[in-house]
């Protein structure tokens, strides 16, 4: 199976000021989507991939709502890709939104947060819905 990065973009970026930024916690999430093959060539399907990061500060407010969308072509040949394919691509699509975030909050010394490495057991429910709803078996 071939994985070709197709783009990556940042959707959603929203900072808020300064002095809002006491006692910070964050939450990242993974939205995923797998498309069925291509219709005009049925060797190829998209993986797209939006990591959200949302840190509140300690009254329960957003201080910092980031996203970005990866979209990655499999050649797969109409055969399911394995679920640890899917999620190596998930982790890639996780390091470009943390080099994203470090780069767009460079000077700002308040929203230094650690970016979670997502993990295969918290995703894989996730990883499966979206193999089962494309190549129902």
């Amino acid at each position: 199976m071939e994985v070709l990065k197709y783009m990556v973009e940042v959707t959603k970026w929203e900072e808020s000021p300064w002095e809002s930024y006491a006692d910070l916690s964050g939450n990242m999430g993974f939205g995923l989507v797998l498309g069925p093959p291509d219709a005009g060539d049925k060797a190829h399907s998209y993986f797209e991939i939006r990591p959200q990061l949302k840190i509140t500060n300690g009254g329960g407010h957003p201080v910092f709502i980031g996203e970005t969308k990866s979209v990655v072509r499999l050649t797969n040949n109409g055969i399911a890709p394995e679920p640890e394919v899917l999620y190596s691509i998930i982790e890639d699509a996780a390091r470009e939104f943390a080099k994203i975030f470090l780069e767009r909050t460079k000077n700002n010394p308040h929203i230094h947060h650690p970016i979670p490495r997502p993990e295969y057991s918290s995703l894989k429910a996730g990883i499966l819905d979206c193999l089962a709803a494309v190549y129902q078996n």
